[in-house]
């Protein structure tokens, strides 16, 4: 491979990192919908099985595990979105380092 496609994969890899933030909103927006889904289950089906403690936990658990599992997505997609921000971050230094070394060979 030679320099050129280096230097293109890297400016196509730079163009899908600048939509990092779009994604972002995309994870807590699902997050959002989430909790929104937990809380309205728990509004319906809690008051309707608030004769035993046992139907009660049994009515609200499955909303539970869900909110759960939306966390877990939420942690991950937030832990992908830092590994993009490090990575925009090492490829301007990058940049940096390449312009300052290509200016000290033209002195």
């Amino acid at each position: 491979m030679s320099s050129d496609d280096n230097t293109t994969d890297t400016g196509r890899i730079e163009d899908r990192l600048k939509q990092v933030g779009r994604y972002s909103r995309f994870v807590k927006a699902g997050l959002g919908v989430i909790v929104g889904a937990f809380l309205l289950a728990a509004v319906t089906l809690l008051p309707e099985n608030l004769d035993s403690a046992a139907s009660a936990v049994n009515a609200i658990l499955l909303p539970l595990i869900f909110v759960g599992m939306g966390l877990l997505l939420f942690g991950i997609g937030m832990h992908l979105h830092l590994m993009h921000l490090n990575l925009v971050r090492q490829l301007r230094k990058s940049e940096e380092t390449d312009q300052k070394s290509s200016e000290r060979e033209r002195d």
